[in-house]
């Protein structure tokens, strides 16, 4: 906002600004521009990952490709939105892919593949389609999720496979809390 109400009809000649149709034609005009320029002040705050509503948040994955969850954590969803805005530029290679599961995961992920830039003079290994992805564990996320996403970033005809070190386990026995353990009633 320009910080006085009345600008725009100040800069009306005197003849003009004495005509009331005419100031509240242009008083119109003065709200109008006040509206706009507040937005477009606020822009900058509205596209900053660390700053953007959740409605706003979710927009700007859109735009990018990613869909969020609203049930996941605020600060998981900044982030994601934040590194796939950073790493647009690299989907599809390995470096992409690996950034991105680890962004989304929280995993540490190497890629191996059979890609690579060679020179007239370098040796081409034989072409293979095997894309290998290992990963320490998948987050949140399941095995289906991830390869999901895999299928979508990796170039069509590309196999997966994908190694994931740590599977998580099932609970067995009884489990009690901490503060249950220590009750004081004999129960050990």
């Amino acid at each position: 906002m320009t910080g006085r109400p009345g600008w725009l009809i100040g800069q009306l000649p005197r003849v003009m600004g004495d005509d009331p149709v005419l100031r509240d034609f242009v008083n119109a005009f003065e709200q109008v521009h006040d509206t706009v320029r507040e937005r477009i002040d606020a822009i900058e705050y509205q596209v900053d990952t660390g700053l953007a509503s959740p409605e706003m948040l979710a927009f700007l994955g859109s735009w990018l490709g990613v869909m969020l969850e609203p049930t996941d954590p605020a600060e998981y969803r900044r982030t994601l939105v934040r590194e796939v805005g950073k790493l647009l530029g690299w989907r599809g290679t390995r470096f992409g892919v690996e950034a991105l599961l680890q962004a989304a995961t929280g995993a540490r992920v190497t890629v191996i593949d059979a890609g690579g830039v060679y020179g007239s003079t370098d040796q081409v290994p034989a072409p293979d389609s095997v894309v290998v992805v290992q990963m320490d564990h998948t987050g949140h996320l399941t095995e289906k999720q991830v390869m999901a996403f895999l299928q979508s970033e990796l170039p069509l005809g590309a196999k997966v496979q994908l190694d994931v070190r740590f599977q998580p386990q099932p609970a067995r026995g009884r489990a009690r809390p901490p503060a249950a353990a220590g009750n004081g009633d004999g129960d050990a």
